[in-house]
């Protein structure tokens, strides 16, 4: 039942009130940072976390008293010092002091008098400091370094101040003491004393321009040396701890004078600039110090999202580019406050009477408003993603809805995420705020590859395969094999103030277009993409953190190499190899097209000849009374019929055994019942021809016969007139009928 009470009892009376109060501005903001809710970062190595700095990449890198862990947003990666060079800084004497330098390539870490080095593009602490120092052109001696705000680095060598790998020096005056801090741009160089005096120095000519005081000599005892400095554009911001306790002081740049802003009784012990405000950590708890109005809160405990009180020792701090605060503590780990997670919401308390305790309840209804309860009088706190969060005030709620946290001092977390502290004079209340995202984004970060389901690791040269030349999520291209082709990518985001942030990504030659990732894709806020079976080519993956295309992109130029087999050196080998075969190839073409000509010509000329031949013979036989028949032999003498049939009947044994290769002058005479020397005579008075020519010329005519026919080859007519080779059938043709055999025309030339 909801009403409004007329009770005569004042506090039940004035709970009410304040109660209805604050319904329409239950939404309001706290101002500043008077209260921060932080969410516990758990780096899983050691929770001593000595001093902070954010990379140039936008990753905060932690100094702890084991080494250095480095945060991309989803997971931490931890450096052991143990494996590192420590180079001695005699001029040194504090402790863990981060810088760095040439672009983001290295990362300084001094402490107690020594130097260490982590090399940041394969994330290993240096094994040989001495040759980075030659390697960037530092002096022989150094004996402490300094780093500015464009990442240049200073060394100092007794009294001489050097900025490394070029000319430029000064020469630091004895009297005022230790050189602690410096700030630098393109024109101007800040130093900073031990002694409270600061220098400029113009950074062209080299000359002082002007110096001041931050306390009169008779006060310098009162400070210790250590120091630590923030450029606030228009004003440098230090802390120096004293005999009193912690000093706020400023530097006006163009008043040129120092000013006191701040003397504590706490040890100040780091310092970060978020907004308007200077965060300073101490022993107990946090100072807030607002540059705009002057005023300072402390904040003895730091508030978690799971409801608990820090009251550890604050070591370190930094602030973000999206106004988020992160904290290191001395044993409890790493805390983070991110301004766009909750809403704070105050709701006072009544004054309470010493006769009259007040104990209070926080209880959850069933549709997940929150219930305070005080002596019979509920507040039931609806709160919104927006600003219509409203407060219902009831009278006493029935026992069951009374369990909760009793106390104060004591706090609630909601099934919502709402987290309600008791305070002394109020409850302060953490609404999860959902409806608004970070204005700015942050560059994404390529912060793993695997190639074949096996993670590059960070390396320097390349090995067999030449996968990377320095370590993948740092260098701008690597190169693979072709048979490691399936490449997986892990994107993260640095910045922590979106907790649910969102990635568009692209694989040039792969995809047509930015893709957006899905949920399924983003596991604790980083993105794992894979391309698989990639041809051999040129790619470059693109990542960015909205689909708006002024964000900033991280890229990376990825090479899949061919096989040796079609390497562009193998492709020019083919290449010289196919065009010497096409050259070796034409120039046999060109040789046979040649002969083939020669031999039509010697063919046509031939012809010529034959053809010459034939057109004599035929004048011969039309003058001749009695011409001879070449075909038929040579001419024949008048013979008688037993003469003739003598000669017919020689001629057809001869050529019923023409295919008989060792038919000879003696078979024939046998098959003529006669014997050799006989039928030698008888055929030279007939025919004027000795046996073994008139076998030939019979053998000789057939073969011209079949020659005529165009049917077979030379080597057949050879074996068909019985002739015991075809070169010897090309002799005795070519001296019968004056050409070789396969020069005789047949019968169609």
């Amino acid at each position: 039942m909801r009403r409004c009470f007329r009770s005569p009892c004042q506090p039940y009376s004035r709970f009410i009130s304040m109660m209805l109060a604050v319904a329409t501005a239950v939404a309001a903001w706290a101002s500043g940072y008077d209260n921060l809710l932080f969410s516990k970062i758990d780096n899983s190595e050691d929770p001593r976390i000595r001093s902070i700095l954010h990379l140039p990449d936008g990753r905060p890198a932690f100094s702890t008293e084991a080494g250095v862990d480095i945060f991309d947003g989803s997971r931490f990666k931890s450096l052991d010092k143990h494996k590192g060079d420590t180079y001695p800084l005699p001029l040194y004497d504090g402790h863990h002091h981060l810088y760095t330098s040439h672009g983001g390539k290295y990362l300084w870490i001094k402490t107690n008098r020594s130097l260490q080095c982590v090399m940041l593009d394969t994330e290993t602490y240096a094994t040989d400091i001495k040759a980075i120092f030659k390697e960037i052109g530092a002096p022989e001696k150094v004996e402490d370094i300094f780093s500015d705000s464009l990442g240049r680095l200073w060394s100092v060598a007794g009294t001489r101040l050097s900025l490394i790998a070029t000319p430029f020096s000064f020469d630091l005056d004895p009297g005022h003491g230790a050189l602690l801090d410096i700030a630098a741009d393109a024109d101007r160089l800040y130093l900073f004393f031990s002694s409270g005096i600061s220098v400029c120095v113009d950074m062209h000519s080299g000359n002082e321009i002007y110096s001041a005081e931050a306390y009169p000599e008779a006060e310098r005892s009162k400070y210790f040396s250590t120091s630590l400095l923030i450029d606030g554009g228009n004003a440098f911001y230090q802390i120096r701890n004293g005999i009193d306790g912690g000093h706020l002081l400023r530097l006006d740049k163009d008043e040129r004078e120092w000013t006191s802003l701040l003397n504590s009784a706490l040890r100040f012990n780091t310092m970060a600039m978020s907004d308007s405000s200077l965060l300073i950590t101490t022993p107990e708890g946090l100072i807030n110090h607002s540059i705009a109005d002057g005023t300072t809160a402390h904040i003895p405990y730091l508030r978690t999202i799971a409801g608990n009180l820090i009251a550890s020792e604050l070591c370190t701090i930094a602030s973000d580019l999206n106004g988020g605060i992160w904290i290191g503590t001395i044993r409890n780990g790493i805390y983070h406050y991110n301004p766009y997670l909750y809403r704070y919401l105050s709701v006072e308390k009544p004054r309470r009477s010493s006769r009259e305790p007040e104990p209070h309840v926080f209880s959850e209804n069933q549709d997940g408003s929150v219930r305070i309860s005080a002596n019979g009088i509920c507040a039931d706190i609806h709160l919104s993603d927006s600003d219509d969060s409203r407060i219902d005030i009831t009278d006493a709620p029935d026992s069951q809805s009374s369990s909760g946290v009793y106390g104060t001092g004591a706090s609630f977390v909601s099934s919502k995420g709402a987290v309600f502290f008791d305070d002394p004079d109020r409850y302060s209340i953490y609404a999860p705020n959902h409806s608004i995202r970070p204005a700015r984004h942050s560059l994404p970060f390529i912060s793993g590859i695997l190639v074949n389901a096996v993670r590059l690791e960070p390396s320097i040269g390349g090995g067999a395969d030449a996968v990377i030349d320095k370590i993948p999520s740092r260098t701008e291209a690597i190169t693979l094999p072709h048979y490691r082709n399936f490449i997986t990518f892990e994107v993260t985001s640095p910045d922590m103030s979106d907790p649910t942030p969102e990635y568009m990504f692209m694989m040039e030659g792969i995809d047509h277009g930015w893709r957006k990732a899905g949920s399924a894709d983003i596991k604790d806020r980083m993105l794992t993409t894979t391309y698989t079976a990639l041809p051999p080519g040129e790619y470059t993956f693109k990542t960015r953190s909205t689909d708006d295309a002024d964000s900033p992109e991280a890229s990376l130029r990825i090479t899949v190499s061919p096989p040796w087999w079609a390497h562009p050196a193998a492709l020019l080998t083919y290449a010289v190899i196919l065009s010497l075969l096409l050259w070796g190839a034409s120039k046999a073409y060109l040789k046979r097209m040649r002969t083939k000509i020669e031999a039509r010509q010697r063919e046509e000329a031939l012809l010529e000849k034959i053809r010459q031949l034939i057109e004599e013979v035929d004048r011969y036989k039309a003058e001749s009374p009695a011409p001879a028949d070449t075909d038929k032999g040579p001419s024949e003498p008048q013979l008688s019929e037993d003469e003739k049939r003598f000669v017919a009947k020689a001629v057809e044994f001869v050529e019923r055994n023409l295919d008989t290769p060792g038919y000879s002058v003696v078979q024939l005479s046998a098959d003529l019942c006669m014997d050799r020397t006989g039928l030698y005579r008888k055929l030279t008075a007939l025919l004027d021809q000795s046996p073994s020519l008139f076998i030939r010329d019979i053998r000789l005519r057939k073969a011209a016969a079949l020659l005529r026919e165009g049917r077979m080859s030379v080597t057949e007519i050879a074996e068909a007139t019985g002739f015991s080779s075809t070169s010897y059938m090309s002799k005795c043709f070519q001296e019968r009928y004056g050409c070789r055999p396969s020069e005789y025309p047949p019968s169609g030339g």
